[in-house]
């Protein structure tokens, strides 16, 4: 009994130690703001692979992987980032032939996360030529990584295993409820809500690959954008949808929704918000 009690102080010291550090390393992250050492940055990142599509883990396989892409195609870079701390900003940048920065975007590591992914939203206006991304972690650049913009008959192989974003998706329906196979209920379709309905946006994925993804935005009258959700394919996924939550906050008006395919626009739905007297006539409201 003496030294079972002598064990469980020790026991909950070392606990308590192995905790202390983990938040020590969260919270260094947060107090110098995420900023890193050269040397640690560098420590921070694996493998860097450059591709056509994603996998539902976040890697790209290797029947996707490849550096050459026509315009309009979308360009997915993925690491691993395990050994970054909580907090630690991670930043992509992407750049031109002619060194001229076409975007950038950054995201915040999370607890836990060990591969994170990144993709370029829009290459449809993107010329044949040469291209880079810079990659930094925690303030520092880590890694350049280049790749091409060539004609179709010069791209990559991956390119036929890629579904094109605006086939990936199909038969687009708007309502008020779903039913039980995931589709608008019988009855429910319709585009003239109330303040504080939700607003069902339904398609078909079919013959979107694993690992696809797709996101909608939605934008207010004034075509201010309001909210944005995004979906990954899964194995099996045939049908798919998007939810505005309730919209007490949104006033009468028109109003649409993007679909995005791997980050190009693929379809538009408009619909509105209305007085009761002008909403839909659904089975729910009868």
């Amino acid at each position: 009994m003496k030294t079972l009690k002598w064990m469980i102080p020790c026991l909950f010291a070392a606990v308590s130690i192995v905790a202390a550090g983990c938040h020590s390393q969260d919270q260094a992250a947060a107090d110098n703001n995420g900023i890193m050492s050269p040397s640690q940055a560098k420590a921070a990142i694996g493998e860097v692979t450059l591709g056509h599509q994603v996998g539902a883990g976040g890697t790209i396989a290797g029947d996707q992987k490849g550096n050459r892409f026509t315009g309009g195609q979308p360009v997915f870079v993925s690491f691993m980032i395990g050994k970054a701390p909580a907090g630690t900003p991670v930043t992509v940048d992407w750049y031109g032939s002619n060194g001229a920065q076409l975007g950038s975007d950054q995201k915040m590591v999370s607890r836990g996360e060990s591969v994170m992914t990144f993709n370029a939203k829009d290459t449809s206006a993107w010329a044949p030529g040469d291209y880079h991304v810079d990659i930094s972690v925690g303030g520092q650049k880590v890694d350049t990584e280049r790749f091409s913009v060539v004609a179709p008959d010069n791209a990559d192989n991956a390119e036929n295993a890629a579904t094109k974003p605006g086939d990936a998706i199909a038969d687009v329906k708007v309502g008020h409820q779903l039913g039980a196979d995931g589709t608008i209920a019988a009855g429910e379709e319709g585009k003239k809500f109330v303040p504080g309905q939700s607003v069902y946006i339904v398609f078909r994925s079919g013959s979107a690959p694993e690992g696809t993804n797709v996101e909608v935005e939605w934008y207010g009258p004034d075509n201010q954008k309001l909210l944005t959700d995004q979906l990954q394919v899964k194995p099996g996924d045939s049908v798919m949808h998007f939810a505005s939550g309730r919209n007490g906050g949104w006033g009468l008006g028109d109003y649409h929704a993007d679909l995005l395919v791997n980050g190009q626009k693929v379809d538009t739905e408009r619909f509105s918000v209305v007085d009761e007297t002008k909403a839909d006539k659904t089975r729910a409201g009868r």
